[in-house]
């Protein structure tokens, strides 16, 4: 099973325009999404620089995410990141419309669960939502939030 066709709406470099949430407003991020493996995996490497705070240092926060097809109708996502964090992302949903996509964790793992949704606005932007649904919360509750833009070659 090759990945939904939809995604490729992904592929491409990214620039945010806002990140903001819990770890503070980042200064610089964005992301780069890429097809390998013969259509067989996405992959994202994302990236945002947060300043100092009066509780932390600055710190560059790296990602990367792979999706992936499991099964006749399935997708799966597994994520890591440099701060120690790995997130299994046993289901993957695109929107109804087809215009974005749905991550969320394991629902048998104990501790918060994660979900990132990502929507598709056309022409070129998206915006996405990383949420955690902590023990004995009703629903998830955005924890970081942002707003890209496809980057356009520079000029010749």
């Amino acid at each position: 099973m090759a990945l939904d066709a939809s995604l490729s709406y992904l592929v491409g470099d990214w620039v945010d325009e806002s990140r903001s949430g819990e770890p503070g407003t980042a200064t610089a991020s964005g992301e780069s999404w890429r097809v390998d493996l013969g259509g067989q995996v996405l992959i994202r490497m994302g990236w945002c620089e947060f300043p100092a705070t009066a509780k932390r240092g600055a710190f560059r926060h790296e990602d990367l995410l792979i999706l992936y097809p499991e099964g006749e109708d399935g997708m799966r996502g597994i994520f890591w990141d440099n701060e120690g964090h790995t997130i299994h992302y046993p289901n993957v949903t695109m929107l109804p419309s087809g215009k974005g996509i749905t991550l969320s964790s394991d629902r048998a793992i104990p501790g918060p669960r994660q979900q990132l949704v990502y929507h598709f606005e056309e022409p070129d932007h998206l915006t996405a939502t990383f949420s955690l649904l902590l023990p004995g919360a009703p629903d998830f509750a955005p924890f970081l939030t942002w707003v890209s833009s496809r980057s356009k070659p520079a000029p010749a």
